[in-house]
């Protein structure tokens, strides 16, 4: 047992020490002054009133009972030599990744293609993240979630190997339904701050900006996934996307519109390296 690391939990119990003293020096005094009537009668009486010999009146109620409340003041300050670890601070904010998956992420410019370095990239930042709620969450013509808010990060980065672009029903790049499903799961989760970080390599901004300048205390940051050269899209079986004129796709980041919509919400542009 060492002393110099005795302390109480809650010491301001120490404080009813004062009231129990109060108490203590009252219960002693009419204890041990009743029958004193040499403080009432006058000397040449006494002889007559009082016996010769006095009954002699018992102090051990009196401190017992003042033992006991020192006892019970004592335990409740808490007397410890050992304080159980306590968090000072934990984090609960909360991070929704939102991941383009659209087919455009399947481009090469980066290697092995955009969708994979994305995925490394998540990954990353899983490592990095080592409180708070995270989620994640994929989009195309359509968003949907696929694990909420959680403090397991390991099972989010479980399910990233597969998200491909062919898993997603229909194609497009709704980044605004994307992050209004990533409000809706702050929501949700009762946060009325947290970030949202957009994985892409494009957005619509005529689309987005408006549900972008909506997501008020909730701050948008965007990774870009590509470079401003571009590359073809390739399809499965061979071959190259082409469009209705049949023109090959060449998929290019638009950094500049891309910062544009994480300063409206508040958040930082990065592109990936």
């Amino acid at each position: 047992m060492n002393w110099t690391d005795f302390h109480l939990l809650r010491p301001w119990w120490l404080l009813a020490l004062i009231p129990w003293l109060i108490l203590l020096w009252w219960l002693i005094r009419h204890r041990f002054g009743r029958g004193n009537w040499a403080d009432v009668c006058d000397q040449e009486l006494l002889p007559y009133i009082l016996q010769e010999q006095p009954v002699a009146t018992s102090q051990g109620p009196v401190w017992l009972a003042g033992v006991a409340g020192l006892l019970a003041i004592i335990a409740l300050s808490g007397p410890v030599w050992q304080r159980l670890p306590t968090p000072v601070f934990r984090n609960v904010s909360g991070l929704v990744i939102a991941l383009d998956l659209s087919r455009s992420m399947d481009a090469e410019d980066i290697r092995p293609s955009r969708l994979i370095r994305a995925r490394y990239k998540i990954t990353d930042i899983l490592q990095q993240r080592r409180d708070g709620q995270t989620a994640l969450l994929v989009y195309a013509g359509a968003a949907f979630t696929v694990t909420p808010l959680t403090d397991d990060t390991e099972t989010i980065n479980s399910q990233l190997s597969a998200l491909t672009t062919s898993i997603m029903p229909g194609q497009g790049s709704r980044a605004d339904l994307a992050l209004l499903r990533s409000a809706a799961l702050l929501r949700q989760a009762g946060l009325r701050q947290g970030q949202i970080l957009l994985v892409t390599d494009g957005v619509d901004e005529q689309k987005t900006l408006p549900v972008v300048e909506q997501l008020q205390d909730y701050r948008l940051s965007i990774l870009g996934i590509g470079t401003v050269t571009g590359a073809p899209i390739k399809i499965a079986g061979g071959g190259f996307l082409k469009n209705r004129q049949g023109e090959i796709v060449v998929a290019k980041l638009h950094p500049e519109q891309l910062h544009r919509l994480a300063s409206a919400g508040g958040g930082i542009y990065r592109q990936i390296t």
